[in-house]
């Protein structure tokens, strides 16, 4: 090699290098998440990068609706990808495109789109009749969706991938037509559109706005240098999509202001595409196209390999081996579609988050904290709690506007409530509707996820500016709020359960009774933490010491159950079962668990549990049965779930119960608006996160608790499992990432623990009929420690930080390997499917 060649490689590594802290630097400045690579060494097991890949969602038949598309997404920026008859089809969506208040559309805030993009080849590639080979494959390794097929016609591929360090989104394609029908000549046409942003807020009651040119904006479409731009400034919003064609050839015309096209005749061509509002960028035109400048220059298989590192790395950071195959495809299909989605300014839209398929249909267009929170559960189990923070940061903004509503409730100026229906921007949309007005539980379900934070991170300076500051003002809505029995010595709350209409108000909620003792015993810890408050520390505890008594009442067959209420204000009788009120103790309030399985309120929540074998979307009975230690139970619901919700081919399922599932019955016809029109239901099919993360919670919790002040290790695993691998790497409480492995014999492995901030250690002996446990400090020689053993069987040892321990009864145990390999196969489970053949047929 000569001195200048020497030169040009080192420039060019010096480039590369420099390339990486640009984009490291906009991580930061985005809000991106960065993942560190998780090295354990302490673990029994070794995940082979392989591994991922035996969960590809593989289409053998191309897409016949929408539906069916692939969900692609950055966190930011992302949407559905499907196929049509001459190409495919992907809508452009974003996380903080959420419009103004509109008097026309709900009087609420509404997520819009931003753009719909369309590839036209000129002849049919993905049309069945043509077809001799086809495949779609998403990889959630890689975060890539890439379809292949081949007719009598051409040879097509289109892969699509979104960067992770910007806003960039990138579609590849080649076509290579057969010379004797085509002449060896393609052509293809790009086509960026915005038919305006038709939403229909209660779609379902045909209350949305039946005049056609509300949600049509203000939107320009023109040709800026190479580039195709959509710019609008209507509904209170203000963003820019900017696409590029990246060929040697290419001609651009705008249609019209909606709509604007590139055709090329090139046989490979890249197209980019970036979205930038006026939140980020006060001229989102010039920014969305400096977007595009930069990645043309820093290269796409650089963007491709910054991509592929930043998913080798976030897919490092936990791990479960399952004893179905089938449910440990969607565990890791919600965990890609979090990482897909919670990764901007907002949380996840809890209805269909950014893929969306039918521009703007929602099935309810405003923010309810219920669903929201349910996308966010289990997120901090399965070592994601970066992903935590657009929900977080964006409750804490909404303080002034929740001290604001407080007031109007009576309460002080200290104090904090939350509606249910509100808008990310603050807007209290549901303080007056009758069946929500009166319900206090949002701001105390939202402070406990503060605080969850803050337990599985150690992160004292988030718990100092942040958590403690949400979680005191909710707390002191509830001081306001309660009142005191003179006769019975305790105080009393009269407050509805969660949307309980038509009941406004009951004594004595169950919903709001769990939430003052989850929330004055959190305030409590983290007041101690930070040394501060003793004052009020009194008050929550004599407020704890006071409170008013569970009840207990018979459901059918199930036996004694607790009391939804003590008084009920209207005829209307509220059932244990509703929102899982009977339950709700154990999780998501986390005030009993497993050591209190034979105590009155124990056994109350296990006879709930047989009130029947299925749950509501919304339901979190899947988890409260791992809480008490019932897998059979957790594993029943969550198969009969999936049974249930999993309506779509690629994972995506029902975001409630009860919704029509008749999706390939295209003739199919129902009166859903009071006969305003007559609509085939399947045009406003809409998925969600909420019964996905039901699933997902529970197999964290089945698997690895942390919510006694003590680490559990397979705590309820079902029967069914008990002759297969069961693994995994989760975090729990106390900072601490934990990786077992349980053999088909059922017999526990060592346990390896990483100790992020050096807390102590407690951990339930898992083999209590073994006496020869050992704990090791993993390098320095493998030191063995000194630990204590209390009379419950729980392992106690103080730990140093970004240390790693191992807890064994066996010496020197030789770790196992897990590897994959490329799913090839449509799985089935029941009627249901995780891939599509014929597409057709697989419903039925």
């Amino acid at each position: 090699m000569n001195k200048s060649e020497w030169h040009l490689q080192y420039l060019e590594k010096v480039k590369f290098v420099f390339g990486l802290f640009v984009c490291l630097f906009s991580t930061e400045v985005h809000g991106y998440v960065g993942y560190e690579r998780l090295q354990l060494s302490s673990s029994p097991f070794v995940v082979d990068s392989s591994y991922l890949s035996k969960h590809d969602i593989v289409y053998f038949s191309p897409t016949q609706l929408e539906t069916e598309g692939f969900p692609m997404g950055n966190g930011n920026m992302g949407g559905m990808v499907w196929n049509t008859d001459n190409g495919i089809e992907l809508q452009i969506n974003k996380n903080d495109l959420w419009s103004g208040i509109s008097a026309d559309e709900f009087k609420t805030s509404i997520l819009k789109h931003a753009a719909r993009l369309r590839i036209d080849f000129g002849i049919p590639i993905y049309s069945w009749i043509h077809l001799k080979d086809f495949e779609g494959r998403l990889s959630l390794k890689r975060g890539e969706a890439t379809y292949k097929s081949s007719t009598a016609y051409t040879t097509t591929k289109v892969n699509t991938w979104l960067t992770h360090n910007r806003n960039i989104w990138v579609i590849e394609c080649s076509n290579f037509p057969v010379d004797r029908i085509l002449g060896n000549r393609s052509l293809a046409t790009v086509t960026l559109e915005r038919l305006g942003s038709r939403a229909f807020s209660g779609w379902y009651g045909g209350w949305f706005a039946k005049n056609p040119a509300v949600g049509i904006g203000d939107t320009q479409s023109f040709i800026s240098g190479r580039d195709m731009i959509i710019e609008e400034t209507g509904e209170g919003l203000h963003f820019a999509v900017a696409c590029r064609v990246l060929a040697n050839d290419f001609q651009i015309k705008a249609l019209n202001l909606h709509r604007i096209e590139c055709r090329t005749e090139c046989k490979n061509f890249i197209i980019l595409l970036s979205v930038v509002t006026g939140r980020e960028s006060a001229d989102p035109v010039s920014s969305s196209q400096k977007l595009l400048d930069e990645a043309e220059t820093y290269g796409i298989d650089r963007l491709r390999w910054e991509k592929d590192e930043w998913y080798d790395c976030f897919w490092s950071n936990s791990f479960v081996k399952l004893g179905n195959d089938y449910l440990e495809n969607i565990y890791y299909l919600r965990r890609y579609l979090m990482a897909a989605g919670s990764q901007g300014e907002f949380p996840v839209a809890f209805n269909g988050g950014l893929w969306r398929w039918n521009r703007d249909v929602l099935n309810w267009v405003t923010p309810h904290h219920w669903n929201t929170q349910q996308q966010y559960w289990g997120l901090c189990a399965q070592n994601d709690c970066q992903l935590m923070l657009p929900y977080l940061n964006t409750y804490f903004n909404m303080i002034p506007y929740g001290t604001k509503l407080a007031k109007e409730k009576g309460a002080s100026e200290d104090a904090l409530l939350i509606t249910e229906a509100h808008c990310f921007t603050g807007e209290q949309v549901s303080k007056e509707w009758n069946n929500m007005k009166n319900n206090y539980t949002p701001a105390s379900q939202i402070a406990s996820l503060f605080w969850e934070y803050y337990t599985f991170t150690g992160d004292v300076e988030f718990l100092r500016t942040k958590g403690y500051v949400f979680m005191k003002k909710a707390a002191q809505f509830y001081l306001d709020k309660l009142e005191w029995d003179d006769e019975r010595q305790e105080f009393f709350l009269k407050a509805s359960l969660y949307e309980s209409a038509p009941i406004a108000y009951v004594k004595n909620p169950i919903s709001d009774r769990n939430c003052i003792e989850q929330l004055f015993r959190s305030c409590i810890q983290a007041a101690e933490i930070l040394k501060t408050d003793k004052r009020k520390i009194r008050e929550w505890e004599y407020v704890l010491g006071h409170l008013w008594k569970y009840g207990f009442e018979t459901l059918g067959d199930c036996g004694e159950v607790l009391s939804p209420a003590e008084e009920y204000y209207t005829e209307k009788r509220y059932s244990p079962w509703i929102w899982g009120n009977g339950g709700a103790i154990a999780f998501p309030a986390s005030l009993i668990g497993i050591d209190d399985r034979d105590t009155r309120l124990g056994k109350a929540v296990i006879h709930l549990l047989a009130h029947s074998n299925e749950a509501n979307a919304h339901y979190p009975y899947p988890e409260i049965a791992a809480r008490m230690g019932e897998g059979d139970k957790a594993l029943t619901y969550i198969l009969n779930g999936l049974e249930k919700h999993q309506i779509y081919p690629q994972g995506l399922m029902h975001n409630v119960t009860g919704y029509p599932d008749n999706i390939y019955n295209l003739a199919s016809k129902h009166d859903l608006l009071n006969r305003a029109y007559v609509i085939r239901s399947h045009d406003f099919f809409q998925c969600g996160m909420e019964p996905m993360s039901n699933y997902a919670t529970a197999v964290n919790e089945m698997l690895l608790q942390s919510n006694e002040n003590k680490i559990r290790v397979f705590p309820a695993v079902p029967s069914a499992w008990d002759t297969t691998e069961v693994a995994f790497t989760l975090c729990t409480k106390g900072a601490f990432v934990v990786s077992a492995r349980r053999n088909g014999q059922s017999k526990v492995s060592q346990i390896g623990i990483k100790s992020l901030k050096g807390n102590m250690c407690r951990l339930q002996n898992p083999w209590p009929s073994n006496k020869n446990v050992m704990v090791y400090q993993v390098g320095n020689g493998n030191r063995k420690l000194k630990f204590k053993m209390d009379m419950n069987g729980v392992i106690s040892f103080p730990t140093n930080p970004d240390t790693e321990y191992v807890i064994t009864t066996e010496e020197n145990e030789e770790p196992i390997l897990y590897k994959g390999q490329a799913n090839q196969f449509v799985k089935r489970l029941g009627s249901r499917s995780i891939g599509k053949n014929s597409g057709w047929n697989d419903f039925s």
